[in-house]
């Protein structure tokens, strides 16, 4: 097993790790997205790393789909390539790559960030802090005595852990998706053998 899906193994497990603790949180604390929404993945300047999409790539990679979104990557989206805006019949719009979402995107709406004074703060959105407010208020109050919270912060240690190189190379997301898909793509394209199998 080669040293890029070995990594992508080891982002998966901390991404499992990382759902099973947010489901938790939701469950305790009563907030969660509104139905169909997904402005949190219209923000154009959103940056990640590198490391984060290389499950994502790996699995594009093994299922001849890299070149597809390469294509995409090309024609300079405003938004995530992973986005979709197409309305199809039985399907809500939205995250094309779901399961393979990066870690800003599993983070984002309930995990904590420190405020300045050490208190913990939700790392959410406004839809959730006006529409929810009553359950965004008392879990704001609860994170500091006794409900637990993810810290997105822990949850970049452990990327760092994996490797550093990848977990700070820091870019708008597109530009990440595509240095992670062209690194999986350039490391099984000189390593005859060593393509991974779906599945």
């Amino acid at each position: 097993m080669s040293y890029l899906f070995k990594t992508a193994k080891k982002v998966e497990k901390v991404f499992s790790e990382l759902d099973k603790q947010i489901a938790t949180f939701q469950n305790q604390s009563g907030l969660h997205c509104a139905a169909k929404c997904n402005l949190c993945c219209m923000k154009k300047d959103l940056e990640t790393s590198v490391l984060e999409f290389l499950p994502l790539a790996v699995y594009l990679y093994e299922n001849n789909l890299h070149e597809q979104f390469l294509d995409e990557l090309a024609k300079g989206h405003d938004y995530c390539v992973c986005l979709s805006h197409l309305k199809v019949e039985g399907k809500v719009t939205g995250c094309t790559q779901y399961e393979h979402r990066g870690l800003i995107c599993r983070l984002f709406g309930f995990s904590g960030l420190a405020g300045k004074t050490g208190e913990k703060k939700i790392y959410t959105c406004k839809v959730i802090k006006t529409g929810q407010a009553e359950e965004y208020q008392s879990a704001t109050a609860r994170i500091n005595t006794k409900l637990k919270i993810q810290m997105a912060s822990d949850f970049q240690m452990k990327m760092d852990q994996i490797d550093p190189s990848m977990a700070n190379d820091i870019n708008l997301i597109n530009v990440s998706i595509e240095k992670a898909i062209l690194k999986v793509a350039y490391y099984y394209s000189n390593s005859p053998g060593k393509v991974p199998k779906a599945g």
